[in-house]
């Protein structure tokens, strides 16, 4: 079962929370994303797409790395959105040596740089933000390993691709996850664009 390897304290979260099985999306997506594989996961609503994204980001991470770059960027549509998945990670994350951050347009970008440069190890945030920090220097890619894209087909259209394309160029080696309701346009021009090889999950 995907949650028996887990590491103690998200399970213990999960225990509070009263999960205590794995929801069929969940059993096909974890594995393939704990493999290290490019992943499309495609599922309907409530199938459990944001524990899977969770479970898997915080198992991936140690608690503690010597460098204070982030490590995992999170897409989501728009402000609420990021705020929403912040508040969602914190509880996994209240006993853990693990931080989150959102970023997003309503808010300064100068704020946002200096906070992401005193040490942030998630940022999560919408397209336009993140491409804007990255293209101004304002996120430290060197310790990036994971990008993934939180309700694909909720992302506006405009630039979806080219926003999320022109950042992943500086990171090859990373871990790509879209999660997704419809394997739709948008996520078949990632396909094309750079996850050619992604393996597509869907229940």
């Amino acid at each position: 079962m995907p949650f028996k390897k887990l590491k103690p304290l998200l399970k213990n979260v999960l225990e509070h929370l009263t999960i205590e099985e794995a929801t069929p999306f969940q059993k096909s997506v974890i594995p393939k994303i704990k493999s290290g594989a490019n992943v499309f996961a495609v599922g309907a609503e409530n199938s459990g797409k944001t524990t899977a994204l969770i479970l898997t980001t915080l198992q991936k991470l140690k608690d503690y790395e010597e460098h204070d770059n982030p490590r995992v960027l999170v897409f989501v549509k728009d402000k609420v959105s990021a705020l929403a998945l912040e508040e969602k990670f914190k509880v996994f994350t209240q006993h853990m040596n693990l931080s989150t951050y959102s970023v997003y347009e309503e808010q300064a970008i100068q704020i946002q740089k200096d906070t992401i440069y005193e040490g942030v190890d998630i940022v999560i945030g919408t397209a336009k933000r993140i491409n804007k920090l990255y293209l101004m220097n304002g996120i430290n890619l060197n310790d990036m390993n994971t990008i993934i894209i939180e309700d694909a087909n909720l992302l506006p259209r405009i630039d979806f691709a080219a926003d999320i394309v022109r950042v992943s160029e500086s990171f090859p080696k990373c871990q790509y996850i879209v999660f997704s309701t419809d394997y739709d346009e948008k996520l078949i021009s990632l396909r094309n664009s750079f996850m050619s090889n992604a393996i597509k999950v869907e229940v």
